[in-house]
């Protein structure tokens, strides 16, 4: 099972990719939150929805060559 219930009755993420992804996310929105002007909360907004699209499953396509040149190794 990805998510297992802790003592306190919410799921506990049990997958590293997806503890990876929700720490990302946080710290990007904790970012948005303490930025002055509306620049860097748009950025780090988007940072933090493509996050948790990594967990939803929503890819990216940039995201999607990097894996697949990382994974497969095209051009070796």
């Amino acid at each position: 099972a990805e998510a297992r219930m802790n003592a306190g009755g919410s799921p506990a993420i049990t997958r590293v990719r997806h503890r990876s992804a929700l720490t990302e996310c946080a710290a990007h929105l904790e970012r948005a939150g303490a930025a002055s002007s509306l620049e860097p909360v748009a950025a780090d907004v988007r940072l933090a929805a493509r996050a948790l699209g990594r967990i939803t499953g929503r890819v990216d396509v940039e995201d999607l060559l990097d894996v697949i040149f990382r994974e497969f190794c095209i051009g070796k």
